[in-house]
């Protein structure tokens, strides 16, 4: 019996701690609801519920590397929007639709990548692959 009793607090007591957490959560301007992400060296993606804040990654380059990023997202509401910045933060393009981005490096430094969520619900994968000059 005392088992029971136990069990009926701990629901009664955790449940609407968890809804009240999500919930404060969720009135920041950052919010990661259902979030599974995946990382490599040249890689990133994420599935989610909720998402509306911003991810980060950035990786180097050399002067006169070719650059290829590839961005895709798969939407059921809310939107994304890709960020990305040449080394030095000298050039900042945005792109709100999934596309293959080309480039050559005009220097040596962190190409910055951000992507954007606003009340996004679905998943997104991010692709870059640098080629060095010979």
């Amino acid at each position: 019996m005392k088992k029971k009793a136990d069990v009926k607090r701990i629901l009664l007591i955790g449940i609407p701690l968890l809804l009240l957490a999500v919930g404060i959560k969720m009135l920041d301007d950052e919010a990661r609801l259902l979030w599974f992400e995946r990382n490599g060296t040249d890689f990133t993606q994420a599935r989610f519920y909720l998402f509306s804040g911003e991810k980060e990654r950035a990786f180097d380059v050399g002067e006169g590397d070719s650059v290829r990023i590839t961005w895709d997202t798969d939407l059921n509401n809310g939107s994304l929007m890709l960020e990305v910045s040449s080394p030095g933060n000298k050039d900042t393009r945005k792109y709100r639709e999934p596309r293959v981005i080309d480039f050559v490096s005009a220097s040596d430094g962190r190409v910055k990548t951000k992507i954007i969520g606003h009340r996004a619900r679905g998943n997104f994968k991010l692709i870059w692959d640098v080629r060095s000059t010979p």
